[in-house]
């Protein structure tokens, strides 16, 4: 072989080469774009997944803070009555029940007063054709520790919605362990429609 022939050998098996790679290259660099085209969309579509699995959890969560907030929304009591009467029918047992759980925590009762149009009432003065309003002053004698779990009693485990709208403690004369207690509850019942 001359010199010549020789060193056209490499010049030939590089430009075949070359020529395979630019052959390869076009077939393989559609491909190739359309890989990384898929590729940066799935990317983006894992990310709004992502985004929208948060959204998701959040709203979740949010729903879930708004069952807990609606369970321990206590109901307003529906009452029986549709006389205009006034009296403390309108309020089922509830003053029966207040009495009884002021005994079982063993407040002694000096005197109940109650007024069935307190002026002081928002939801009275805005809404009496809708929900019988009943303020009562309790006068109890008692611990500090029974007045507590009393009022923990009313606060927490009472079904229906009242209010405790005032509390005056003053010292028992006499005894230090006692206390005077003046308490004002307010209790709502729902008027009955006639139509019902």
């Amino acid at each position: 072989m001359n010199k010549k022939n020789s060193q056209l050998v490499p010049i030939i098996l590089l430009g075949t080469i070359l020529i395979f790679i630019l052959i390869v290259y076009g077939f393989a660099a559609p491909a190739i774009n359309s890989y990384r085209s898929v590729n940066s969309r799935i990317n983006s579509e894992t990310n709004e997944v992502e985004k929208l699995q948060e959204q998701y959890n959040t709203q979740k969560e949010k729903i879930k803070q708004e069952d807990v907030q609606i369970q321990s929304l206590k109901q307003v009591y529906l009452t029986d009555s549709v006389n205009t009467d006034e009296n403390l029918g309108k309020f089922g047992t509830m003053f029966d029940d207040i009495i009884k759980r002021a005994q079982y925590n063993g407040l002694l009762i000096r005197s109940i007063e109650y007024d069935m149009k307190p002026a002081n009432s928002a939801i009275f003065n805005n809404f009496s054709d809708t929900y019988n309003v009943c303020e009562l002053k309790f006068f109890f004698v008692g611990t500090y520790t029974q007045l507590k779990t009393f009022l923990n009693e009313l606060t927490t485990s009472f079904p229906y919605l009242i209010s405790i709208s005032g509390l005056d403690i003053t010292a028992f004369s006499g005894n230090e362990d006692y206390l005077l207690i003046n308490l004002s509850v307010t209790l709502y019942s729902k008027k009955k429609i006639k139509d019902e």
